[in-house]
């Protein structure tokens, strides 16, 4: 009998800004609602098997607004057993956007999260080139 073999292509058709700061979830989150005008929430958080003995939890904040199709998450990038992302240490947070934008409009949404007083520093990042890629879907 042929054995079937599945092999799924994930889709990163999202956006992705990695911010440090050295603030609470909560209070980066609250930054990010008072400055875009957003409802960022908390949600769950994210529950992830880091190696095969260590488990991480990593919170979860999340913003969707169905008339424009746009979705924005922010997740924290570390917990007290590791990082959700480790090649990305130097990152606190990563926000993702799922949703219409431009490369001109994403460039300046990510001046305006580096301009924000909590914030040390932004960078844009190419999900398809992260080692562990996948670690942000969910």
């Amino acid at each position: 009998m042929a054995k079937l073999i599945l092999d799924l292509e994930y889709d990163f058709d999202f956006l992705l800004i990695g911010i440090s700061c050295h603030v609470a979830d909560y209070r980066l989150s609250w930054s990010l609602n008072k400055h875009f005008d957003i409802d960022l929430e908390r949600l769950k958080d994210i529950d992830f098997q880091l190696d095969k003995k260590t488990q991480g939890f990593f919170s979860f904040y999340s913003f969707n607004e169905e008339e424009s199709h746009t979705i924005i998450n922010l997740i924290s990038n570390r917990s007290s057993e590791g990082y959700l992302v480790p090649e990305m240490k130097q990152m606190d947070y990563f926000l993702q956007y799922w949703g219409p934008f431009s490369n001109t409009e994403f460039k300046y949404f990510n001046q305006q999260i580096r301009g924000l007083s909590v914030v040390l520093t932004s960078l844009i990042i190419d999900p398809l080139e992260l080692k562990s890629k996948h670690n942000l879907l969910f």
